[in-house]
């Protein structure tokens, strides 16, 4: 799912969170399939075009979707590089160096970290402290740090805790499936983060299939016989100006 970043939605998303917030921040969802990708990727484009440079890390190691376009291997850069090359190497022994990376959900090429593959260096980076200083040297370079985390509510021995990722950030934002995740999983999902100490800014609210009022009654009126036309433009007419349809609940 690709949200393109000008969507008004986005616009609210980022002017509250990454307009007035830390410079860190975590996207977590209760569930996978939530848009969490497609998220972080919308409010990385958004930060840039804002004129600050931004890092998307794929932390979400239950279905890594970001790709790297470089192919950058870190053990082919040796300390006799030059000071430039060698600052991107941070951490390089747990995460590869920053690179420009892609998503198979969304076209943009964002500068970004790709998800670690050695169980090893996974769980160096459940240890608290590690994904702090990671954090701390990355953000010496870069104005924004964006991570796209694994599902809170998916347990799994090859997973970076979400709520380890957030608490190590400034903030958080929770984007919740509307019509697909029940109210005990984002309950659940709430309830551990407060329990990591990680900043729950706010809740994002994906309606991609759950689709407004409006929508359902435009949607109904195209199923009227060709024999209803001038009825079925008076009814589009009149729901498109409706007043009481257009206001956000």
């Amino acid at each position: 799912m690709n949200i393109p970043y000008q969507n008004i939605e986005i616009e609210q998303v980022y002017s509250q969170v990454l307009g007035t917030t830390g410079r860190s921040i975590a996207v977590c969802a209760a569930d996978s399939g939530e848009g969490v990708t497609s998220l972080a990727f919308a409010l990385a484009q958004r930060n840039l075009l804002a004129g600050h440079s931004t890092l998307l890390v794929d932390l979400n190691l239950y279905r890594p979707a970001i790709q790297s376009l470089l192919s950058i291997d870190n053990r082919s850069l040796s300390r006799s590089d030059s000071r430039e090359v060698t600052t991107q190497l941070i951490n390089s022994e747990l995460l590869t160096a920053p690179q420009l990376i892609s998503s198979s959900e969304s076209p943009i090429v964002l500068t970004g970290i790709t998800a670690p593959l050695k169980r090893e260096n996974i769980i160096k980076l459940r240890q608290p402290g590690t994904l702090e200083q990671c954090i701390s040297t990355w953000l010496e370079h870069y104005d924004t740090v964006i991570l796209d985390t694994s599902p809170v509510n998916r347990i799994n021995a090859q997973n970076i805790p979400a709520e380890r990722a957030a608490a190590a950030c400034d903030g958080a934002v929770l984007i919740v499936l509307a019509g697909h995740t029940n109210q005990a999983a984002v309950s659940g999902a709430v309830n551990k983060l407060n329990r990591a100490g990680a900043q729950l800014l706010g809740c994002v609210l994906n309606d991609r299939d759950n689709p407004s009022l409006k929508n359902e009654l435009l949607r109904e009126t195209e199923r009227l016989p060709a024999l209803f036309s001038r009825l079925s433009c008076s009814l589009k007419t009149f729901l498109v100006n409706n007043p009481l349809l257009t206001l956000e609940i």
